[in-house]
């Protein structure tokens, strides 16, 4: 049997059946000319590599699906849930992750309240050529910085009272467990999104126990970034960053041209080679609405739907 290992990305998520029943939901809800993907129906089965509690304290209590053209789930858990602080984070990533994604580092460091609410950035910004205003766009930031720097630099963080993780060893070890569970009943694809795919393709490529895999699928990654790269050495090099040790089957990479955590790089076919050759097939779709790098926004979209339909024929 195929499993589907899905790896979630930034902001605190809802409790791990929850997420999943929201992924599953967006993915296999028809569109005009943009027909769902059910899982099951292609006799697999779907398992969650679930991170958001080393570092976060409670789950979110997000727990509607639903979309408006502005707010998605990390957008709600950012806003409405926890919102990490960069207290504990260095400056020099701070300034080197805001060069790279444009904006002013400063502005991530206070700790003023919201000066609008989601329902009202919602009818000032309904069209998606109005940019991401700096109060909605300030929590996703913290968090992905926050959340990047500490799987990267496998900080000791503590989420709970008396429970504290190296937040790379113990993401790492939550992950190459779901493989190597998964490979025991037959192919594995790995479909992540956001900082999950730094997760995915750091264990593919620097984790030697980790379970060869059949199939990547990554969505609104910031691989591209190179303050990102710098830190998946020794295994990563762009003439060789293929994770061809691990994978035996493809890469696609699935991008919104305006997605705010991977638009300084979003395409990794150059980023990403075997022995100097393209090896990455890089597919652009729009999300639409105000917050594009959403992760149900991406699995209602046709050209992910088609990536995922494809890897589970080829499964």
């Amino acid at each position: 049997m195929t499993t589907v290992i899905f790896v979630h990305g930034i902001s605190n998520m809802p409790e791990p059946s929850v997420l999943q029943s929201l992924w599953d939901h967006a993915l296999a809800t028809d569109k005009p000319d943009n027909p769902g993907v059910e899982i099951g129906a292609y006799g697999a089965s779907v398992d969650l590599v679930y991170w958001s509690d080393v570092l976060y304290r409670n789950y979110n209590r997000t727990r509607s699906g639903a979309e408006s053209t502005t707010l998605s789930i990390e957008m709600s858990n950012a806003l409405m849930g926890e919102c990490p602080l960069v207290d504990d984070v260095s400056d020099d990533w701070i300034h080197a992750i805001s060069q790279s994604l444009k904006f002013d580092p400063e502005q991530l460091y206070s700790s003023d309240v919201l000066p609008i609410q989601p329902s009202e950035a919602t009818n000032a910004a309904a069209a998606e050529a109005i940019p991401l205003p700096w109060p909605l766009k300030k929590p996703l930031m913290r968090a992905f910085v926050r959340d990047a720097h500490h799987y990267l630099f496998n900080v000791e963080h503590v989420p709970r009272d008396g429970e504290a993780y190296f937040v790379r060893d113990e993401i790492r070890k939550r992950f190459v467990t779901k493989v190597q569970k998964a490979v025991e009943k037959g192919p594995v694809i790995v479909f992540s999104h956001s900082l999950g795919t730094v997760i995915a393709f750091d264990c593919l490529k620097n984790v030697p126990e980790c379970p060869k895999v059949d199939q990547l699928i990554t969505i609104g990654s910031p691989l591209g970034m190179s303050e990102i790269q710098d830190k998946l050495e020794p295994g990563y090099s762009a003439h060789d960053g293929f994770p061809h040790e691990k994978l035996t089957g493809d890469w696609v990479n699935v991008y919104d041209p305006v997605d705010i955590v991977s638009i300084s790089d979003p395409k990794l076919r150059n980023d990403y080679l075997q022995s100097g050759q393209e090896r990455v097939s890089d597919l652009r779709q729009r999300n639409g609405g105000l917050w594009t790098h959403g992760l149900l926004k991406y699995a209602a979209q046709s050209a992910l739907r088609t990536a995922l339909r494809t890897a589970l024929e080829r499964a």
